[in-house]
């Protein structure tokens, strides 16, 4: 065999190596469109997560500052354990659907001063 039929012989080796498909521009762009939908799915998910591990842990360290630093100064290692029990206790009575968020906004507004409005 000479040279030529050895280069010959290894390019078409190549060639069977090689799977080729044949798609349309619509099968292309549904699959283009299902894979990116699902990374976006996962990335979106993946924001909540984190937005919610963040509001959760400042639900508990803010006001446990507060409570230490302006209230409770002598008495804090006493009663943050039974505050923060209390404040998870709240929060699962929340997911639960025992608690009204209106309700708790209201008395943020009627007893704290603070209203809490949603943006349009």
């Amino acid at each position: 065999m000479n040279r030529q039929q050895r280069r010959a012989a290894e390019r078409k080796n190549q060639k069977y190596k090689t799977a080729t498909y044949n798609l349309t521009k619509s099968q292309l762009d549904n699959a283009v469109k299902d894979s990116v939908k699902s990374e976006l799915e996962k990335a979106y998910q993946d924001g909540v997560n984190d937005g919610v591990n963040q509001a959760m842990v400042l639900l508990l360290t803010l006001p446990l500052e507060v409570l230490m630093d302006f209230y409770w100064k002598k008495s804090y290692t006493k009663k943050i354990p039974e505050f923060t029990q209390h404040v998870l206790d709240y929060y699962a009575a929340w997911q639960n659907g025992e608690l009204d968020m209106d309700k708790l906004k209201e008395d943020l507004w009627e007893y704290g001063g603070v209203r809490l409005e949603e943006s349009k």
